[in-house]
């Protein structure tokens, strides 16, 4: 009855229309109730926020919050992977047979996710999907220093992304909304970051392209980055308006995991792997 209900709802609008409402100003007492009262639901540190909370006009401005300089340590090591954002592991493991773990006896296919080109890319490599939950900081960062010279757009679904989303909808990461950024890296060669669009997700943005997510675009779209854009380790991507999924994919032979376990809370810039030659 619930698969139902969402199926039938249009999440898609419901969501944009979320993120007009999250954009909408709001008298600052308003304002600050609403969000000292979110982040004592959800435990966020205010501390860590750099803008001051009376300067914020509306809800958007809170939800995709800046930190302040040294909350999130990134380590120099160039052969040190780094979560890309706070929040959960979900699935990890190898690419067999061009498919990933969605959940327990539920597979996806790559080239669903990522299209059959790039797909070729990441053949036998390896994949870790992240969770953010409404708790978690949400903008997305560099895993790896890199080079980004193009990316891809594929308009689609926003079911939710939470528990129920992922065990009781088949192929759920392929057929929500994602932007899909290529890195290219000395170190671990060529990184693929997706991000995942989910319901209530307003918008997906990037540092490199003016696209966002969510704009009722019936596509999928690869397009270059002109002039390709330099990123250090560490460095903002972009940012989900409201919760969502990171997954990343590794080429076969490039990456060593580090102590992943489903569940386990990450923060973004925390190790989670090495590079391989």
């Amino acid at each position: 009855m619930r698969y139902l209900a969402l199926k039938l709802l249009p999440k898609n609008l419901i969501s944009r229309l979320m993120g007009a409402l999250a954009d909408a100003p709001l008298p600052s007492p308003v304002l600050l109730s609403v969000i000292k009262l979110y982040a004592q639901i959800y435990q966020i540190r205010l501390d860590e926020v750099k803008k001051p909370l009376g300067e914020m006009k509306n809800f958007t401005q809170f939800f995709t919050r800046e930190l302040k300089e040294g909350s999130r340590p990134i380590p120099q090591d160039p052969k040190v992977v780094v979560s890309p954002v706070d929040g959960t592991i979900a699935q990890f493991g190898s690419i067999e047979n061009g498919l990933l773990v969605q959940a327990k006896g539920i597979y996806y296919s790559l080239a669903d996710l990522v299209g059959p080109d790039l797909a070729k890319e990441f053949t036998e490599g390896y994949f870790v999907t992240i969770y953010l939950s409404p708790a978690d900081y949400h903008r997305i960062h560099t895993p790896v220093a890199g080079k980004v010279s193009r990316f891809s757009y594929f308009s689609g679904q926003l079911w939710p992304v939470n528990r129920f989303g992922v065990e009781k909808v088949g192929g759920l990461f392929a057929i929500n909304e994602r932007l899909v950024t290529p890195i290219e890296s000395q170190e671990a060669g060529l990184v693929g970051l997706v991000k995942v669009g989910a319901t209530v997700v307003g918008k997906i943005k990037t540092t490199y392209t003016n696209l966002s997510s969510n704009q009722g675009l019936s596509s999928a779209l690869n397009l270059p980055v002109l002039p390709a854009k330099a990123y250090a380790k560490g460095a903002e991507l972009g940012h989900f308006q409201l919760g969502s999924t990171v997954i990343l994919l590794f080429q076969k032979g490039r990456f060593v995991p580090h102590e992943f376990i489903p569940g386990k809370k990450l923060q973004m810039g925390q190790l989670i792997g090495h590079t391989l030659p």
